[in-house]
Parts: C-alpha cells; sequence; structure tokens
C-alpha cells in the first residue's frame, strides 16, 4: 500500500518559498528538516493514497486561510529552531 501525507507536500513548497525569509541563525539542512519536522507535527495529516487525492487536498488548502495556517506553524517552527538547535551552531553556518 503506498499512502502519503499530502501536507508534506504542501509544507514543502511553502517551506522552500519562504526558506530564505525565515530568521534563524543557521540555515543549514538539519535546521531546515527541524522546522519541517516541527511544522508537520502541528497540522492535520492529510493522507492520499494518488495524484488526484493530492490535487483534491491542494484545491482545498488553496484557500487564504489553509495557506496562512501553514506559514503561522513554518513561523512557529523556525522560533523554536532559532531557540533550540538540534547541533551546536557554528558561524559560518549561518551563511548556508
Amino acid at each position: 500500500m503506498n499512502v502519503k501525507n499530502a501536507m508534506e507536500i504542501l509544507v514543502d513548497e511553502a517551506l522552500s518559498n519562504y526558506w530564505g525569509q525565515l530568521q534563524l541563525p543557521c540555515k543549514c539542512e538539519i535546521c531546515k528538516a527541524d522546522v519541517f519536522a516541527i511544522t508537520l507535527n502541528n497540522l492535520p495529516p492529510r493522507y492520499i493514497s494518488n495524484e488526484d487525492g493530492y490535487a483534491y487536498v491542494k484545491a482545498q488548502n488553496f484557500d487564504d486561510q489553509s495557506r496562512v495556517n501553514i506559514l503561522n506553524q513554518i513561523v512557529k517552527a523556525t522560533g523554536i529552531v532559532a531557540t533550540r538547535p538540534s547541533h551546536d551552531i557554528k558561524p559560518s553556518s549561518s551563511q548556508e
């Protein structure tokens, strides 16, 4: 059985679009993955089994409030990662 949480795709798209604007002391892949995981843990999952299901979920989440909810959770997750990164912050890693 092949199912996927469509929120992973929606959050990945939003995170990719706004990653450069988020205020983090480190922009490494570890921090990005942490923001991604925390965001997903705070949004309801929307499981799909095919592309038609993704199109349906994406259409449902296309309204402004749904996008705001996703961005709000990304910002909250960014705050958590910024104050408690899962690795030591090196001065050069903030430039990544």
